[in-house]
């Protein structure tokens, strides 16, 4: 019956995911790349824990490696999918970041093939529950040295990653996803060592601990996206309905977001490449200034104009904190001077 009770939940966790990640890619339409990573994520899970349940409750042990081999091919998805995702914070060249992946989407390839096969395992049928038992052989061996060693690319990835981050917020989010990553390794020590209790449930520990994983990413993106500067944080009904121009800036001075009146006032084009300096006519001393005040937490005003007809104004800025009492935008309300 046990096996009953620990196939349901993988099910379960299944079926909880994919909602999770649907939800997030239709709620969070400005979370840009990540929107599209978190479902994705999700819907690896979904292959992972749906595909070990229905082979746990698969009666026939000859066609028990159809759904096995889903669940292992959404575990090799899930770690190419960490892999590009951490690629694109660091930022890497197209070209790198190609020549990583494809050589791992090979290796994914082949681990799929060899150790995917029917014959790869011993299939065994217990009461109320189908498991498998290892077969110690090179698709054994291939299997996880392409986990760990991918597990350790992602370590590598992620430590640079912790070092490219500037601020506590950013830091402790990118420890998170570190530190979630160690769930995968010990979950597979079970079946990895043929301990006792993986011997009939070995697919339990890590579609579990792939859950965890996925649930704790979640839970960080959804957190760390309360302190990123979207118009939900600022209030949207106020945001764009008033008539003066609003410009929310990232600490390197880079716009995040503006309201209609900002937009028509500044004469913004391409909303990605705008930046205070291209907007108005402040010298790179007068923005480093800015800048340098601003990551210290200290709101202010600066006259300029603006650069597209070069009408005087002043700008009127305050810096919004995180939870851990550090700067992560600043919000400028632009005064025009008419008739100057």
């Amino acid at each position: 019956m046990l096996g009953i009770v620990l196939n349901l939940i993988l099910v379960s966790l299944a079926v909880l995911a994919l909602a999770a990640g649907t939800s997030f890619y239709v709620q969070e339409k400005e979370a840009g790349y990540v929107r599209g990573y978190t479902h994705l994520f999700s819907i690896a899970v979904f292959f992972i824990c749906a595909g070990y349940g229905i082979m746990g409750f698969l009666p026939y042990v000859d066609y028990a490696f159809i759904p096995r081999l889903v669940g292992l091919y959404g575990i090799d998805v899930f770690l190419l999918m960490e892999l590009s995702f951490l690629t694109m914070e660091l930022k890497q060249k197209p070209g790198i970041r190609g020549v990583i992946i494809g050589i791992f989407v090979l290796y994914a390839l082949l681990d799929l093939i060899m150790f995917g096969r029917p014959s790869a395992l011993n299939y065994v049928r217990y009461d109320f529950h189908t498991a498998y038992e290892n077969k110690i052989t090179g698709a054994f061996f291939f299997h996880y040295s392409f986990v760990i060693v991918i597990c350790l690319v992602l370590l590598y990835h992620g430590i640079k990653w912790y070092k490219s981050q500037k601020n506590k917020r950013d830091r402790i989010f990118v420890v998170e996803i570190i530190l979630a990553n160690f769930v995968l390794l010990f979950a597979a020590l079970p079946d990895m060592f043929n301990l006792p209790f993986a011997k009939k449930y070995p697919t339990f520990f890590y579609s579990l601990a792939f859950s965890i994983v996925y649930f704790s990413y979640w839970m960080a993106i959804r957190y760390h996206m309360t302190f990123t500067p979207t118009v939900k944080n600022v209030s949207q009904e106020i945001f764009y309905s008033i008539d003066v121009p609003v410009l929310i800036f990232d600490l390197e001075g880079a716009v995040s977001l503006f309201n209609p009146a900002a937009e028509e006032k500044c004469a913004i084009k391409d909303g990605r490449k705008a930046t205070i300096r291209n907007l108005f006519t402040l010298s790179d001393a007068e923005t480093l200034r800015l800048l340098a005040k601003a990551k210290k937490g200290s709101p202010g005003k600066i006259e300029t104009k603006i650069k597209s007809d070069q009408k005087p104004c002043s700008i009127h800025y305050t810096i919004r904190m995180d939870y851990t009492g550090e700067p992560f935008c600043i919000i400028g309300t632009v005064v025009v001077k008419e008739g100057v």
